[in-house]
């Protein structure tokens, strides 16, 4: 069964509406450690919808993270190496659960802490026939606070975000840990700053694939992506604000669905790969050089086969030119397209503007030629 199935069948025992009064601290009983080993990102519209939840009172259900998740699988920029990175220890998330009784108990204490040395507050929860259900974000006058790191964008690093406002639907598993949604709000600054910095991150580490997507937003074609061009782009529309309390604090806030399996037990490590977000193996830098992708300006390198621009210099990559002799970069084709010039007919473009025609056959999300 895919993980997100199994979160689905969780919602379904555990996201019927049970009231909204608080579970509050002091709380007592054994802490208990489960590690997530899974997280469940929707990838299509039916997925988010799934796992959403009215978190603002409004009576509508609300998961636009879901949403642009959902989006970013379309094109093949939503990550499917989590795994990867759980492995490896890039993704290092654990949730804490204070109970006397892990069966029933009224006021259990409940923490999801994104990585050792991150914040996380202790938020109420309820716990009945194995099942914890949370404060609910729409109507807590306790908002617990924590901050995660999600897996997102492809070949890039998880995103750190803090969600507040954060709610629990756990159930148990029949193996020692549970199945969860968790859900929240990111206020919507921090939204887009993550979601800025992870789509940079993930366009220098692969040029070639996010051209198309990238001329969309280098509207001055400097081949810089700037906060101003950001702020005005589809990432943008897409990361925009759809909630707005959490009870008596009230922030601009994109609604939060994932959903995620805890075990009792800490993950496996895994073996090295190019996608794990660690320096291993025979990499130079972070899943790059070695027998991995080659790596973007100033990564460290030891050969220039290592780099994109294919020259190392002091250990360091150095800056793509318009004139190196090799397509790096944001370049279309060799040392043409993006701010190196329009290329001639029959070479590589990403849109019209990379031609001395003015003319490119490119498809959405893919590379054409100049005609």
């Amino acid at each position: 069964m895919r993980p997100f199935a199994l979160v689905v069948l969780a919602c379904t025992a555990a996201c019927s509406d049970q009231g909204s009064d608080d579970v509050v601290g002091p709380f007592t009983g054994e802490v208990h450690t489960f590690y997530v080993d899974a997280f469940a990102m929707p990838r299509d519209a039916s997925e988010a919808l799934a796992i959403a939840d009215d978190l603002d009172g409004d009576g509508a259900i609300e998961n636009a993270f879901g949403n642009v998740t959902a989006v970013l699988a379309t094109t093949n920029d939503l990550t499917t190496n989590a795994p990867e990175m759980i492995a490896s220890g890039a993704l290092a998330s654990f949730v804490e659960i204070q109970a006397d009784d892990l069966v029933d108990d009224p006021s259990v204490g409940v923490r999801f802490v994104g990585g050792q040395g991150l914040d996380a507050g202790v938020f109420g929860a309820r716990l009945s026939a194995g099942v914890i259900r949370s404060n609910r974000t729409r109507d807590t006058t306790h908002p617990g606070l924590s901050s995660v790191r999600l897996p997102i964008y492809t070949n890039a690093d998880p995103l750190n975000v803090g969600l507040d406002g954060i709610e629990v639907d756990l159930t148990p598993d029949g193996r020692g840990g549970y199945d969860g949604i968790v859900r929240g709000g990111i206020p919507i600054g921090f939204a887009r700053d993550a979601a800025y910095s992870g789509f940079i991150q993930m366009a220098q580490t692969e040029p070639d694939r996010h051209l198309v997507f990238g001329r969309g937003i280098d509207t001055d074609h400097d081949d810089v992506f700037s906060r101003e061009e950001l702020d005005v782009s589809v990432i943008a529309i897409l990361v925009s604000p759809d909630i707005e309390r959490y009870a008596s604090i009230t922030q601009p806030s994109m609604s939060v669905a994932f959903g995620v399996h805890l075990s009792p037990t800490p993950p496996a490590a895994g073996a090295p790969t190019c996608r794990d977000r660690v320096k291993n193996g025979d990499e130079t830098d972070v899943d790059c050089g070695g027998s991995c992708q080659t790596c973007w300006a100033s990564k460290t390198c030891s050969v220039p086969a290592d780099c994109q621009s294919q020259v190392c210099a002091g250990d360091r990559c150095l800056v793509p030119t318009c004139s190196d002799g090799v397509r790096d970069g944001y370049e279309s084709d060799v040392d043409c397209g993006g701010k190196c010039g329009p290329c001639a007919a029959g070479k590589a473009c990403a849109a019209d503007r990379d031609c001395a025609s003015n003319r490119c056959d490119n498809g959405v999300g893919s590379l054409g030629n100049c005609s």
